[in-house]
C-alpha cells in the first residue's frame, strides 16, 4: 500500500507482540493521545492521491496483515475510519468485481457460546468459562430467532467439535463465542502472552496465556498453531496419541477440510484468530486461510486479545445492526463506528471484516 519497507514497519509493531492491552495502546494510542507513527509511514505518503476519495478497498501484503487500518490515529481523536470507508479484501482480484447478493435471514444459522471447557476428569483447566460468552449469544439467538432465522444454538458441553463439524456443512452463518488461540514459529518466537490489569480492573479475555505444556505450540505446520478450542478441550492436556475421538480443538487445518460453501460469513468472537504465520507477500497460515479454502464468503477475526464483555457488546450490536440493514460490510462499519463513539481503540478495532470471495 505504501513505498515502506517492512522493517520500518516492524519497528512499530514489533515481530512477536503479545496482543495485550499495554500493547495495543502503544501501537494505536486512545481516543485523547493517538500514537500515529503508523499513519505517517503507511497512510500519510498516499494522501496526496486521495483527494476526494472516501471509500478504500484494500489487500494487505507481509505485515500490514497485522494492522487495524480502522484503529490508525491521525491526530486526537481521529482515527482512518473517520476520513475513509475501509474495506479489505482477500486478495485484489476480488476488488474488481462486484458484490453479488445483499443478506438475508433465510437458512441455518450455528450459534456455539458458554463453551464448557471442562470434563469430570480435568485435570489441567487452562481454559476458563467466559460469561460474556454466554450474554452475547443468548442475546443473538433472540435476535436470529425473531428475524426468521434458524438456530442451532450449541452450549456448555453440547458444543463439540463433531457437531460444529457436522452442522457447519448446512450453515449459512456460523458465529462463534470462545477462546482461540494462536502461537507463533517456535523457531523464531519466545513467549509473549501476558495479563494486565487497567483502570483498578481486571480484564477476561477471550484466550489462553498458559501454554507452557501445549502439544500443538511447537508444531512446524503454522496451520496446526492456530485454532478454536471447543467443549472438553482441556482435556487435551491429559490425552494420549492413542485416544480416540475428536480432541477439543479445530486447528485452521481442519478448518480447511470443511465445505463452507454455503456460508454467508462467519464470525470468530475470541483473541487472536486473525493471526497467522506470514508466507511470503500475501498468504497468512492461520484461521483466515483455513475459511478462505473451505468457501466462506466473509469472515470477522480479530487481531488482538479482546476483552470479554466489551466483545459481547460489539458482536450484538452488530446482529441488531445486520437484520436492519441486510448488508454484511454496512453493518459491521456501522457497529466500528458506534463503537468507536464509546470506547478507546482496544475495546473495538481488533475485529476486521474479510471478503474471502464474491
Amino acid at each position: 500500500m505504501s513505498g515502506c519497507l517492512e522493517k520500518e514497519i516492524e519497528n512499530i509493531i514489533g515481530k512477536f507482540q503479545g496482543n495485550n492491552l499495554e500493547y495495543v495502546n502503544t501501537v494505536y494510542g486512545s481516543n485523547e493521545k493517538a500514537k500515529t507513527k503508523l499513519y505517517e509511514l503507511i497512510w500519510e505518503p498516499m494522501e496526496q492521491h486521495l483527494k476526494g476519495v472516501k471509500n478504500i478497498y484494500y489487500s494487505p501484503s507481509g505485515l500490514l496483515h497485522k494492522i487495524s487500518f480502522s484503529a490508525i490515529g491521525i491526530k486526537k481523536n481521529t482515527l482512518l475510519c473517520d476520513r475513509y470507508d475501509i474495506n479489505q479484501e482477500s486478495s485484489t482480484s476480488s476488488i474488481a468485481q462486484s458484490e453479488k447478493k445483499q443478506y438475508t435471514s433465510n437458512g441455518n444459522f450455528l450459534l456455539v457460546g458458554a463453551v464448557e471447557y471442562n470434563s469430570d476428569t480435568t485435570t489441567n483447566k487452562t481454559w476458563s468459562f467466559l460469561n460474556g460468552s454466554k450474554t452475547e449469544t443468548e442475546q443473538i439467538k433472540q435476535l436470529s430467532s425473531k428475524n426468521n432465522q434458524h438456530v442451532n444454538y450449541l452450549i456448555g458441553e453440547e458444543a463439540t467439535e463433531e457437531k460444529i463439524k457436522t452442522l457447519s456443512k448446512t450453515s449459512n452463518v456460523i458465529h462463534i463465542a470462545k477462546h482461540g488461540f494462536f502461537f507463533p514459529n517456535p523457531d523464531l518466537a519466545r513467549n509473549a502472552f501476558e495479563t494486565y490489569e487497567t483502570e483498578g480492573k481486571d480484564i477476561k479475555f477471550r484466550g489462553t496465556t498458559n501454554y507452557a505444556n501445549w502439544s500443538f505450540v511447537n508444531n512446524k505446520n503454522p496451520l496446526m498453531r492456530s485454532g478454536i478450542v471447543l467443549a472438553k478441550a482441556n482435556d487435551v492436556w491429559q490425552r494420549s496419541a492413542t485416544t480416540p475421538g475428536e480432541d477439543g480443538i479445530l486447528t485452521a487445518e481442519e478448518v480447511s477440510n470443511l465445505d463452507l460453501r454455503k456460508t454467508d460469513f462467519v464470525v470468530l468472537s475470541a483473541c487472536e484468530t486473525g493471526l497467522g504465520d506470514i508466507k511470503g507477500s500475501d498468504e497468512v497460515y492461520g484461521l483466515e486461510r483455513g475459511f478462505k479454502i473451505a468457501g466462506a464468503r466473509y469472515l470477522i477475526m480479530s487481531l488482538w486479545q479482546v476483552a470479554d464483555d466489551e466483545t459481547a457488546e460489539f458482536m450484538t450490536m452488530f446482529y441488531k445492526n445486520l437484520y436492519d440493514l441486510e448488508n454484511i460490510p454496512a453493518a459491521f462499519k456501522k457497529t466500528q463506528n458506534e463503537m468507536r463513539s464509546k470506547y478507546d481503540p482496544y475495546y473495538w478495532a481488533a475485529f476486521v471484516l474479510i471478503k474471502l470471495k464474491t
